[in-house]
C-alpha cells in the first residue's frame, strides 16, 4: 500500500507540473526574456531645476536623510523626469536595457502609490513634454520603458472616495466596501489607503477594460509594459482580464505583477513577476537558516515549475539595500551579484546599487543618489563588475533561453552548481560553481550535457583560468567562497573545431 501511495504522490507531482507548464504564457513579448531592468524612484533619483513645476510643496534638501523631518509619505526632494533624462547615459552604460519607474501619476505622498488622478502626471516630476523628451531619448538608447500603478487602491483624497465617503447613495459607493457602521476596507489596514472594489463593471471599464482605460491611458504615452503593484491583491482572476484586454492593441507591452509569494503559478496569467523568492532564499542561506544544498534545491523547485521570468533582485524600495545587509566588498555579496545575472530569471538593479548606496527598511533605503561617487575607484570597480555581468547575458542566448540544471555533489555540500545551455547552439554553455565555504575546494562534477566532450576547455569569465573536460566532467580548483562563471573555449586544438556545422 505505501508503494501505491508514493508512486500516487509521484504522479501527482509530476501532473501538476505538466499543468503549470501547459499554462505558461506563451504570447509574452520576447524583449522581456532578454531584460536587464533598473529601477528609479522618481522623487528621490535626480532633480534638474528647470524640472520642477509645483512650488507648493515644501522640498528637502537633497543630501538630506529620508525621515529626518518627520513628514512621512509628504517628505519630497523633487526628483524629476528631467533629472532621469540627464542620468540615461550612465543608466544605458552600465548595461541595462529597461528601466522600471515607480508611479507618476498624481499623489498627495513622493512614491505615488495613492493616486488622486490615474491619468494625471504629477506636476512636481514635470509636463507631459518633459514625459515625451524621457520617453524619446530612453528608447534612442535602447531602453525600455515600464510604468508602475497600484490599481488595488487609492488616496483617501481621491475624489470618488471622496464622494463615496460623503454621499452613501453615490455609485462612487459601490466602487470600495463601507460596512454598516461606515467603516471601509483599505490596504493592510492603512486608513489612508481604501482598496477599490475591482469586481465592480464600472471600474473596471475605467481602469482596465474600456476602451479608453488608465493603462492604455500610459501605454500610449510611448511606455513599453506595465508593473502592477499588489498583483495578489487584483486577484489572479483580474490579472488575467487585464493581459488578455490589452494583449490584443499592445502585443509588445510587457505586463508584471507584484507577488510577495511563491509566483510561480501567477506567471499564467502574467508575463513576469517580481517576487522576492530569488532575494529571500540568498538571505535565509546567509543567515544559516536553510543550507547551500537546500538552497539549490528551491531554485530548482521554482525552475522546474516554470519560474524563468521572476525578477531577480538583491534591493527594492519595499526591502534593506543588499549593501546595509552584507556590506561592499563581501565575497557573498558578489556571489549573489553573480547569480543574479546567471540563473534563469530578469535581473533588476535598484538605482545607487552600482554607488553601493546604503539604508535599511523605508524609509532609509530611499534615499537621494551621490553622484560624485562615480568618479572614486572603488565605485568603477563595482561598475565594472556589473558591466560584465550585463554583457555577459547579452551576448549567452543559454542564460536567457536556454535549459538550466542544477547539479548536486554529495561529497561538497556547501558547492551550488548549476549550467545553462542553449540545445539550438550546444556549444553555448555556461557553468557556474559557487564554493560557498572557508576552504579551498576541488570537486569533480559530472555535467549532463552531450556536447561538453572530452579535451574541450571551459574560461573563467573573471580570471581567465581554464579546466579541461574528461568525459562530461570537470575539476575546477575554487578558492573560498568564489563564485566562478565557466564558458566554453572551442580553441585548444589547432585547426579544429569540436562543434560541427552540417549542411542539408
Amino acid at each position: 500500500m505505501s508503494l501505491i501511495i508514493a508512486l500516487a504522490e509521484r504522479l501527482a507531482r509530476y501532473y501538476l507540473k505538466v499543468a503549470i507548464m501547459t499554462h505558461y504564457r506563451k504570447d509574452t513579448p520576447q524583449w522581456l526574456n532578454e531584460a536587464i531592468f533598473y529601477q528609479i524612484m522618481p522623487d528621490r533619483f535626480a532633480r534638474e531645476t528647470a524640472g520642477s513645476q509645483n512650488a507648493d510643496r515644501e522640498l528637502m534638501k537633497w543630501d538630506a536623510r529620508p525621515g529626518s523631518s518627520g513628514r512621512g509619505g509628504t517628505e519630497f526632494y523633487g526628483g524629476n523626469l528631467q533629472g532621469i533624462c540627464a542620468q540615461l547615459d550612465h543608466i544605458a552604460a552600465l548595461g541595462v536595457n529597461a528601466i522600471l519607474l515607480t508611479p507618476i501619476n498624481r499623489a498627495p505622498s513622493y512614491h505615488r502609490y495613492d493616486a488622486v488622478d490615474f491619468c494625471a502626471l504629477d506636476p512636481l516630476l514635470g509636463d507631459w513634454k518633459d514625459l515625451e523628451r524621457l520617453v524619446s531619448e530612453a528608447h534612442k538608447r535602447g531602453l525600455k520603458l515600464v510604468f508602475d500603478i497600484a490599481l488595488n487602491h487609492v488616496s483617501v483624497e481621491h475624489p470618488w472616495f471622496q464622494k463615496a465617503l460623503k454621499d452613501p447613495k453615490s455609485k462612487e459607493r459601490s466602487w470600495f466596501k463601507f460596512d454598516k457602521k461606515g467603516n471601509y476596507q483599505c490596504w493592510w489596514g492603512y486608513h489612508t489607503l481604501p482598496e477599490l472594489q475591482l469586481n465592480n463593471p464600472e471600474l473596471q471599464q475605467m481602469l482596465f477594460l474600456g476602451k479608453s482605460n488608465v493603462l492604455a491611458f500610459w501605454l500610449d504615452k510611448g511606455f513599453d509594459g506595465i508593473r502592477l503593484d499588489c498583483a495578489n491583491d487584483l486577484t489572479h482572476e483580474t490579472c488575467d482580464q487585464i493581459v488578455e484586454s490589452i494583449r490584443p492593441r499592445y502585443p509588445q507591452a510587457a505586463i508584471i505583477g507584484e507577488l510577495c509569494t511563491y509566483s510561480v503559478p501567477w506567471l499564467r496569467v502574467l508575463d513576469a513577476t517580481q517576487s522576492y523568492f530569488f532575494t529571500d532564499s540568498l538571505k535565509a542561506l546567509k543567515s544559516g537558516s536553510i543550507t547551500t544544498r537546500q538552497c539549490l534545491a528551491n531554485m530548482q523547485i521554482a525552475y522546474s515549475a516554470g519560474a524563468h521570468r521572476q525578477f531577480q533582485m538583491l534591493s527594492s524600495h519595499d526591502i534593506p539595500r543588499i549593501h546595509s545587509e552584507w556590506g561592499r566588498a563581501t565575497a557573498f555579496l558578489r556571489a549573489a551579484r553573480r547569480l543574479q545575472f546567471t540563473l534563469p530569471g530578469i535581473p533588476m538593479l535598484y538605482y545607487g546599487e552600482e554607488l553601493a548606496m546604503r539604508g535599511r527598511s523605508d524609509p532609509e533605503n530611499r534615499a537621494t543618489p551621490e553622484w560624485n561617487k562615480l568618479d572614486q575607484a572603488e565605485t568603477a570597480a563595482d561598475i565594472e563588475e556589473l558591466r560584465k555581468l550585463t554583457e555577459l547575458r547579452r551576448k549567452s542566448p543559454e542564460l536567457t533561453r536556454g535549459t538550466w540544471q542544477p547539479i548536486f555533489t554529495d561529497g561538497h555540500p556547501d558547492l551550488f552548481a548549476f549550467f545553462c545551455a542553449s540545445p539550438e547552439d550546444p556549444h553555448n554553455l555556461t557553468l557556474v560553481t559557487w564554493n560557498n565555504s572557508r576552504a579551498k575546494k576541488q570537486p569533480t562534477l559530472t555535467v549532463p550535457w552531450g556536447w561538453l566532450f572530452s579535451e574541450l576547455q571551459l574560461e573563467e569569465v573573471f580570471t581567465g583560468r581554464r579546466i579541461t573536460t574528461v568525459a562530461g566532467m570537470v575539476t575546477p580548483t575554487l578558492e573560498p567562497n568564489e563564485c566562478a562563471v565557466w564558458q566554453v573555449k572551442d580553441d585548444s586544438k589547432r585547426n579544429y573545431s569540436f562543434f560541427k556545422k552540417r549542411s542539408r
